[in-house]
């Protein structure tokens, strides 16, 4: 695919906003979007005795919300091409805020995931237009920061959202964990309604492809259902027709799309050797950093013995490192270019996970903060350089329906992350790690930290294998001179 020779510099003196204010109007739904993914994490265990539930039946409030992301992003990006990103993103913040206040309000569980679903669907639309619009509005000298920030705002949302909830749980009922977003909401919708510019709309309506939209949500349901069953301890023969009716669904998902002239998902937006790359980078770094937020606290509460609360300020590390190196980032590869820092990323990432792979019973809270804030610098650095290095090889006409896809892929791959993460806890102690920090058994112990070296250590293995995928891509498109 050719990249489209359109100077976004002779779009962007047809701006009349100042770009700042509208980096100022998408940032908090960048922000709060991935920060409601998690920030209910934590409150599971209140929510289940709340609503007498079990604690799977409570963790669609999690998972439902990032089911209706990942579902409805590749269609807001798509409508967004085609009626505007200011229009689809402003309303999303209504879906959104909307979403929000029945959350707040629900009196049965069934209510709450309802609305949770309906806060998706909002979320869907913010993080589909919100990284085209900054793109659109930016001069290219300056898109580096402004995307660095971006994807800082995205990182520190998702990861934060754990530790905060915790801090307001102590505090507060769970209710707080939605009615302290409205007001946000509310202010950022007035700034999006006045400050982000009306943008070009394609002018050719074709209609949306449900059935390929039925296939992929069929394949990524059955899917995130099965890792989240096996996360559970819950391994039966029962799951595997399911296993079966999402590798059918993907390859009739694959087959179908190869002959729409407008699919549901776009797959010739892949063909270029670096957004390959790039998008495989995306779900292996969100699956390594999403997981450890989950991981690190079960190693924390339960091996060394920390209270829930000093837990939440450790894993505060971690964002805010990610806060300090995402801008900086940016501009490094304004100036040393995208695909150098986004190696630096990787090597830093892969030295950050194979330290938390060899952390023991008797390390140290000081080592676990280190090797967490490593981490944060690592996804500082990688992110908005790999952003930068897939939308350089897209098509500005595409930049909808690619800034949806990367959307897709960061919740794709913090879903794929929490379930594997717990899998691999599960997977080395008799019963569930939740009957472990209940009972306390000091006897699997070392079972536990078998799994969570395991873990880390896998993740390691795939954060290598990333850096030499990057590698080969690079070299392909410069033998090709894409």
């Amino acid at each position: 695919m050719k990249k489209d020779p359109i100077n976004l510099n002779q779009v962007n003196k047809l701006k009349s906003s100042n770009p700042i204010l509208i980096l100022l109007s998408v940032l908090p739904g960048t922000f709060l979007s991935h920060f409601s993914a998690g920030v209910v994490n934590i409150a599971l265990p209140t929510l289940s005795v709340y609503f007498n539930a079990s604690v799977g039946t409570t963790q669609w409030i999690v998972t439902g919300y990032l089911l209706m992301v990942m579902l409805f992003l590749p269609i807001m990006g798509n409508l967004s091409d085609k009626y505007g990103k200011r229009k689809i993103h402003n309303i999303g913040y209504l879906l959104f805020g909307s979403g929000l206040v029945l959350s707040a309000i629900s009196y049965s569980l069934e209510f709450l995931i309802a609305a949770r679903l309906i806060q998706g669907i909002g979320a869907a639309m913010l993080q589909s237009a919100n990284m085209a619009i900054v793109t659109e509005n930016y001069p290219e000298e300056k898109r580096g920061k402004a995307l660095g920030i971006i994807s800082t705002a995205v990182g520190v949302g998702a990861m934060l959202g754990p530790s905060a909830g915790g801090l307001m749980m102590n505090s507060f009922s769970w209710h707080t964990l939605f009615w302290v977003q409205v007001p946000i909401v509310v202010i950022s919708f007035i700034m999006a309604v006045r400050f982000i510019p009306n943008d070009k709309k394609e002018s050719k309506y074709s209609s949306l492809d449900y059935v390929g939209a039925s296939l992929f949500g069929i394949t990524i349901t059955s899917a995130i259902f099965v890792l989240n069953k096996i996360g559970e301890g819950e391994v039966s023969i029962w799951l595997v027709p399911i296993v079966l009716l999402s590798i059918l669904s993907y390859f009739m998902f694959r087959r179908w799309t190869k002959r729409q002239d407008d699919p549901f998902i776009n797959m010739d937006l892949f063909l270029p050797p670096m957004v390959r790359a790039g998008s495989f980078i995306i779900v292996i770094s969100y699956m390594a950093t999403f997981a450890a937020m989950v991981v690190i606290p079960f190693y924390l509460q339960g091996i060394l013995g920390v209270s829930a609360s000093v837990s939440g300020l450790l894993l505060i590390s971690y964002p805010l490192l990610l806060a300090v190196f995402g801008p900086i980032s940016g501009t490094l590869s304004d100036k040393l270019g995208s695909y150098f820092v986004v190696h630096m990323g990787l090597l830093l990432m892969i030295g950050a996970l194979v330290c938390l792979s060899l952390l023991s019973e008797s390390s140290s809270l000081f080592t676990v903060t280190l090797f967490l804030c490593l981490l944060g610098v690592s996804m500082g650095v990688l992110t908005s350089p790999n952003y930068n290095l897939i939308i350089g090889d897209v098509s500005i006409h595409y930049l909808g329906i690619v800034t949806s896809t990367i959307a897709l892929l960061r919740n794709f791959g913090m879903a794929i992350g929490t379930a594997v993460g717990v899998t691999f806890m599960n997977g080395f102690i008799d019963g569930s790690m939740t009957e472990w920090l209940q009972t306390g058994e000091q006897v699997e112990v070392q079972h536990v930290m078998t799994g969570i070296k395991s873990f880390f250590g896998f993740m390691t293995f795939l954060a290598a294998f990333s850096s030499i995928y990057l590698l080969i891509k690079n070299k392909r498109t410069k033998e090709r001179g894409v």
